[in-house]
């Protein structure tokens, strides 16, 4: 019993060693949002926006974002996906998003990443809030790892 209790404790210990690393942080956005009505109370929506992301947990460094992204409209809400491009100095990280039908929260996940990044994963939700003047808020937090 107590080999097989050593063995099962070696086989779970690269799972904890694994455990991802929080992140969270906010980007801020100026957009450029298109829409067209597709019928009555309905329509379909385009948007570019570009800016800057700051974190306030994780090991990633204030730098740019560009999020592009695509969806629907009606009664009981809107939903889309999309993808967006996080930069700084030490690499960048592409990820996609997406949001349900009248959902709040979102979703993300890291696809691809460069330099320091490279072999990173992760994944998490996010807020978006719209401000004025065609700017944008996304507060996002979830958990990443880096290759080894």
């Amino acid at each position: 019993m107590t080999r097989l209790a050593l063995l099962l404790a070696l086989l779970l210990f690269p799972l904890s060693a694994l455990a991802g690393e929080p992140m969270k942080g906010t980007n801020f956005f100026v957009v450029d949002e298109q829409g067209w009505e597709t019928g009555e109370g309905t329509g379909y929506w385009m948007w570019h926006g570009t800016g800057v992301s700051q974190y306030s947990a994780g090991p990633f460094k204030t730098g740019s974002v560009e999020c592009h992204g695509a969806g629907f409209w009606d009664a009981e809400g809107t939903w889309g996906e999309g993808i967006c491009l996080h930069a700084d100095e030490d690499g960048t990280r592409t990820s996609t998003w997406s949001r349900g039908k009248g959902e709040e929260l979102g979703s993300w996940e890291i696809v691809t990443g460069t330099g320091k990044y490279a072999g990173i994963a992760g994944q998490g939700s996010y807020k978006s809030t719209p401000l004025t003047e065609g700017r944008h808020m996304s507060e996002f937090e979830g958990e990443f790892t880096l290759a080894q």
